[in-house]
């Protein structure tokens, strides 16, 4: 399944409807979605544009309105089994509010959904994957901010006290999930 793209897609002004060619018309009505067009002086929302590691996608994040569940399961999806799990939207919550934290439009997300079977596959490997996974169940991702030392996000993730928070500093990410609150340093 390939993550859908995103389409900004401009409103013409009524008065400059009529210009439009009918073959328009017809693409402009069956669009996914129809963005208003911004107002002059309005300043636009905050976006934070998330960069999937493994897939090599980018999502687009409005800070006051979440992406519809389907885009964001697919955009997390298992890089290893392309299957995309029911995801807890809070994970993109507190990436986008880790990004405003720190001035940052860009938010890296190394991983978000793990099969099963590529969890178990990364466990024989010797990587440093827990037998249950939060990653399994949709509850968990790991991220860094490009701009911001991995030592830094951690204290900021540990002081949201929402979950499980892991600090890999020799991978440079940090792991949220929403599991109990619990802390642990790995590689």
């Amino acid at each position: 399944m390939k993550l859908a793209a995103l389409a900004l897609v401009l409103v013409a002004a009524p008065a400059a409807a009529d210009s439009l060619a009918k073959k328009d018309r017809d693409r402009a009505s069956k669009a996914p979605c129809i963005a208003a067009a911004p107002r002059v002086g309005v300043k636009p929302a905050l976006l934070v544009n998330l960069y999937n590691e493994h897939t090599h996608e980018w999502l687009a994040v409005d800070a006051a309105e979440l992406p519809p569940p389907a885009t964001i399961d697919a955009f997390l999806r298992d890089h290893y089994t392309n299957e995309p799990a029911q995801m807890d939207p809070r994970l993109i919550q507190l990436v986008v509010a880790a990004a405003k934290r720190f001035h940052s439009d860009v938010a890296n997300v190394v991983s978000g959904f793990r099969h099963p079977k590529f969890n178990l596959m990364l466990r024989k490997k010797g990587h440093q994957v827990a037998r249950d996974s939060q990653h399994s169940h949709g509850s968990a991702i790991d991220f860094f901010i490009p701009t911001v030392t991995t030592r830094q996000l951690h204290a900021w993730a540990r002081a949201q006290r929402v979950g499980g928070v892991g600090l890999y500093l020799e991978s440079g990410f940090v792991h949220m999930d929403i599991g109990p609150i619990r802390f642990w340093s790995g590689d």
